[in-house]
Parts: structure tokens; C-alpha cells; sequence
């Protein structure tokens, strides 16, 4: 009777741990997927922002100082952090190139 005992608490000791790891394991899984969508969500979004800019600042033809700044580090997230594609290299090219305009107010003295 006792080894009965013992291989039932064993098999269902074994049940337990397996059912637990199962749980872990869906829930992991999901976590990472939900983080791989906003990874991509937020990729895109990053994308078409920084095209939208770059276009509109080549279309101007001129950048305000800070406006260069926020695009360069908006294009440094997106290409090095979020493992963003090239494509954008050439219109960050482009805006790097442009001349750097004063903000109203702040002409020489």
C-alpha cells in the first residue's frame, strides 16, 4: 500500500511541476509577443515620423538647431534601438545637409 502511496504522490508531484511549467510558459511566450507588437507598432510610428519631418525640413529647405537635434535622436532610436531598417538614411542625409535656420527672436546683435 505504502508503494502505491508513494507512486501516486510522485505521479501527481510530477503533474503539478509540469502544469506550473506549462503555465510559465504560455505566459512568457504571450509576454514576449505582446512586447515584439509594440516593438514593431512603435518601430512604424517612428518611421513614418521621421520620414513626415525630414520631408517637410528638405521641402523648407532650412532646420531650426533643435528641430535637427530631435530628429537625429528620433532616427537614432528607431535605426539602433528598435532595429529599424536603412531607408531613412537617405533622408537623414538630406536633412543633415540642410542649412540651419535662427528661430524668431534670436537674430544677431
Amino acid at each position: 500500500m505504502e508503494t502505491w502511496i508513494a507512486a501516486l504522490v510522485a505521479g501527481l508531484a510530477a503533474a503539478v511541476v509540469s502544469s506550473i511549467t506549462t503555465l510559465i510558459t504560455r505566459y512568457l511566450d504571450r509576454k514576449s509577443k505582446k512586447e515584439d507588437s509594440t516593438t514593431a507598432g512603435l518601430r512604424i510610428l517612428l518611421y513614418d515620423r521621421i520620414k513626415y519631418l525630414g520631408r517637410c525640413y528638405i521641402t523648407a529647405e532650412s532646420i531650426d538647431g533643435e528641430d535637427l537635434e530631435d530628429i537625429i535622436e528620433m532616427h537614432k532610436i528607431y535605426h539602433d534601438d528598435l532595429k529599424g531598417n536603412g531607408y531613412l538614411d537617405k533622408v537623414m542625409d538630406q536633412v543633415k545637409a540642410l542649412p540651419i535656420k535662427q528661430k524668431k527672436g534670436q537674430g544677431k546683435t
